[in-house]
């Protein structure tokens, strides 16, 4: 991401809820250096002046794009993107471990995927402990009851999300699982699989607490020479419960570092 760019990029955003929307006014007010808001591709009107296009017109007309969708229109737009062979800014990074085609597609494209932090910290550090060897990698998640409302592990078993009075563990098992479970709800999971050692190997903890303050994300990564723990506690963005304010806020850090002439990646 320390590479040199050219200016006026053309910035395309794909979903304009509570993600999209917050970058996309940092790229209107200028906020980020030689990038520029082109477009857009949403179902519902859109309250800014820029085009409304489809994935296809978006991807072949925008530079980077940005993915803030609901999972399964993420891999539509994934594959389309990197056909186009251009930069995807994939924030729901579940559907890569849900989808492993796109991963595949990224390999053989000239197209590339960047998965931002999200709502996570000290994903440099856990990257920089696998180069040296990770040999347990977590992640223990915590939200109030009704932001997994809909996930399929809830509908598939039944679960009451109202009936829940104090902290209740939901699940428990690796990352891929944790994906097709909580779809809307555990990128943070996958995003640490990636940075570490995969979603095979990456234990992961759904908690629901009634008496939470927000989304709590808690990582463990151990190697031979190193511990690393992390716990962000955030707020869930108002305008989706299931996600956190970091998490457009880490868009837009990533955006910033392609043309900051000075960065820490």
């Amino acid at each position: 991401m320390g590479m040199e760019m050219s200016t006026n990029i053309k910035i395309g955003i794909a979903g304009m809820g509570a993600i999209g929307s917050t970058v996309a006014k940092a790229l209107l007010e200028g906020k980020i250096r030689n990038m520029y808001l082109y477009a857009v591709s949403e179902i519902k009107d859109i309250d800014i002046d820029v085009p409304n296009l489809s994935f296809e017109q978006l991807a072949q007309k925008s530079d980077i794009i940005i993915e803030s969708l609901p999972p399964d229109q993420a891999r539509d737009l994934a594959k389309i993107t990197l056909n186009h062979g251009k930069t995807l800014i994939m924030i729901s990074s579940a559907a890569l471990s849900r989808f492993p085609e796109i991963i595949e597609l990224a390999e053989n494209s000239d197209g590339r995927i960047i998965v931002p932090s999200g709502a996570l910290s000290g994903m440099d550090g856990v990257q920089g402990l696998k180069s040296m060897g990770i040999q347990s990698a977590r992640i223990m998640s915590t939200k109030q009851p009704l932001a997994y409302a809909g996930a399929p592990y809830i509908t598939d078993n039944n679960i009451d999300l109202h009936a829940i009075t104090q902290k209740t563990r939901l699940f428990s098992g690796n990352a891929e699982d944790a994906a097709k479970a909580f779809p809307a709800n555990v990128n943070v999971a996958v995003t640490l699989s990636i940075a570490g050692i995969g979603t095979k190997d990456t234990t992961v903890e759904v908690w629901a607490d009634p008496d939470a303050k927000g989304n709590k994300h808690e990582v463990h990564a151990d190697g031979e020479y190193t511990s690393l723990s992390s716990t962000v506690q955030n707020l869930p963005d108002p305008a989706n419960p299931k996600t956190s304010m970091l998490a457009a806020h880490s868009i837009i850090r990533c955006l910033k570092q392609m043309t900051d002439k000075v960065a820490v990646i």
